[in-house]
């Protein structure tokens, strides 16, 4: 499977205003380690393209775009000054080139000549911030340049274009506010479930345990947990709903498994039915994928 990376051209990059608009037009990513083991660099920027002749992070970095140049993959780039971002592919075999530019103004060497190593995108797609939404409230909180394993089949279908229906098009974080949605829904009660009426905290990625905490309607505490990951019956995710049971909480335990059913107290609920409830029956659930997909 073709490998997706995430690249932040960030100040941290230090290259000046008209370098980032260069390389947005040109649809490029780039990253800038100036310093070799040759001790040069108040000569200038270092040109080697060879990994080898760098330590530390740059060494990993230039090996890093090498592989990405050789096997091609997918990328999602942000870049500073836009509020989206820049999805695109690799082609297999492409060559690491300098991109000529200038520093910025972070290490007070403004306006120097600066030598990016660089790749050209193709395939590429320019995402306005609400297009990209999806991509950007997931993106690493660390690291410039790295493999994404988390969103790569996301970044692959917006690149190809594929809005084909399918709950693995969904990534972790949009399961679950899929899974928020769906508890709102008559269908929802219908099957058995809680409904929600309003959240008590952000969905997610804020909360330790769980990833819904809100009110039902009537009036109880509902506390889910969503994973893509098959029922484990003694397993230690659905383990971490019982404190919140013993507090008088309905939990709810959205997984892979083939039916409705009460595990020590627990309700463990289908995540495909309520893929299948939520974005395929219902024409407010069907808008919010296709939104979703859209961008």
């Amino acid at each position: 499977m073709t490998d997706t990376y995430f690249i932040r051209h960030s100040s941290a990059l230090d290259a000046d205003t008209e370098t980032l608009e260069a390389l947005w037009s040109e649809n490029r990513i780039a990253i800038h380690y100036p310093h070799d083991l040759s001790g040069t660099f108040e000569d200038g920027d270092s040109q080697s393209l060879n990994p080898s002749d760098y330590a530390g992070n740059a060494r990993s970095a230039l090996h890093r775009l090498h592989e990405l140049a050789q096997n091609g993959g997918y990328v999602f780039a942000t870049y500073r000054g836009k509020a989206g971002g820049k999805v695109g592919f690799v082609k297999p075999g492409s060559a690491v080139e300098l991109f000529r530019g200038a520093w910025g103004a972070k290490n007070n060497l403004h306006g120097r000549a600066a030598a990016l190593k660089s790749l050209k995108l193709t395939q590429v797609r320019n995402l306005a911030a609400e297009e990209a939404i999806s991509l950007t409230a997931v993106q690493p909180r660390q690291g410039t340049f790295c493999r994404w394993w988390k969103v790569g089949k996301r970044v692959v279908a917006i690149v190809e274009g594929d809005q084909s229906i399918g709950l693995g098009s969904l990534t972790p974080d949009l399961q679950e506010v899929m899974c928020m949605e769906y508890l709102r829904t008559e269908k929802a009660k219908k099957r058995g479930l809680p409904i929600l009426r309003h959240t008590l905290m952000p969905v997610g990625r804020t909360m330790k345990d769980i990833d819904i905490l809100g009110v039902s309607e009537s009036g109880k505490i509902i506390s889910a947990q969503v994973t893509f990951k098959c029922l484990s019956a003694n397993g230690p995710k659905l383990k971490k709903l019982d404190p919140y049971r013993a507090q008088g909480n309905d939990t709810i335990y959205f997984c892979k498994c083939k039916h409705l059913q009460e595990i020590n107290g627990h309700l463990v609920f289908p995540l495909q039915q309520v893929f299948d409830d939520f974005c395929v029956d219902d024409p407010v659930g069907k808008e919010w994928f296709r939104l979703t997909m859209s961008g």
